[in-house]
């Protein structure tokens, strides 16, 4: 436990990306928390959650997931939508989203599976 008073005197730097630093920024304000507090915090009970380190792995392995089901011809329809749902379940693993924030996805995805149903409709016929 952390002694309220303890004077905090040594200054440690660390190198990362500028989309990493971003991402820890924006984990910390979630949790009212300066950068400083965070990258303590994650580091001390790091055995209690998702580190930024992993989720900023876990991010990159979604984002290649997805470069992957993009490159996929389009008649491979049911094979890219599975790899897209497949990043999509594991990028809900490490990033918490609200239900407004998942209402906001499903309207903004919407479209695919309307155009989805057309393309089976027209495969059908």
């Amino acid at each position: 436990m952390k002694n309220e008073n303890e004077k905090k005197s040594i200054t440690k730097s660390i190198k990362m990306s500028p989309q990493e630093e971003k991402q820890i920024r924006e984990q910390a304000e979630k949790k009212n928390m300066n950068f400083s507090e965070y990258m303590l915090d994650c580091a001390l009970h790091s055995n209690q959650g998702i580190t930024p380190y992993m989720a900023v792995k876990m991010q990159e392995m979604v984002n290649i997931v997805n470069d992957i089901a993009d490159s996929l011809d389009e008649k491979d329809y049911t094979r890219r939508e599975e790899l897209r749902q497949k990043a999509n379940d594991f990028d809900g693993l490490v990033t918490s989203v609200s239900p407004q924030e998942k209402l906001n996805k499903l309207e903004n995805n919407i479209g695919l599976f309307v155009e989805g149903g057309y393309e089976i409709w027209e495969f059908l016929k």
